[in-house]
């Protein structure tokens, strides 16, 4: 198992020293612990990352977005510690607080899919799209009748042009 792991670590530093991840969506509000926390999930510094998600919680009680990402990286961290059911709840309750909430894209496919499959217990189908924003209809000015006892203006008249032969 140890060997298995070592590969498996090996492997993932070879494959970030090739072409590192990109930057984590994270909100420009979120707090300094949940940037902290998911740089130790992608190092897979799990413990590290976990505690770090503690205090990001904590500081995270006005931003639903850091919230749900707090959640999201918990769940996560549960899955990839073989505990599934609470990495399932911590997805539940994303994905109560934001239905169209996604997993980062470099999640396994396995931890997608148990992602995917809370997502449809909770909500009955497996992706939700994003609310669109609406846009107001544009207002249109009435236009004013004239005042009484003033004609309108004439029609224009086209001026007569010189190019008969």
């Amino acid at each position: 198992m140890r060997l298995f792991l070592a590969a498996l670590l090996l492997a993932g530093s070879a494959a970030l020293a090739a072409d590192p991840p990109a930057a984590p969506a994270v909100s420009p509000t979120a707090n300094a612990h949940l940037a902290a926390a998911i740089r130790l999930y992608q190092k897979l510094d799990l413990d590290a990352a976990l505690a770090e998600l503690q205090l990001a919680e904590a500081a995270a009680k006005e931003s639903q977005d850091d919230t749900v990402q707090v959640l999201i990286y918990r769940g996560l961290i549960f899955s990839e510690t073989g505990k599934l059911s609470e990495g399932t709840d911590q997805f539940k309750r994303a994905l109560a607080i934001r239905p169209w909430a996604e997993v980062p894209a470099e999640t396994s496919p396995r931890i997608a899919k148990t992602f995917a499959d809370a997502r449809r217990s909770l909500w009955g189908m497996a992706s939700v799209k994003p609310p669109q924003k609406r846009v107001a209809p544009p207002v249109v000015q009435p236009v004013a009748p004239p005042a009484a006892g003033v004609a309108d203006p004439p029609p224009a008249v086209p001026a007569p042009s010189d190019d008969k032969k």
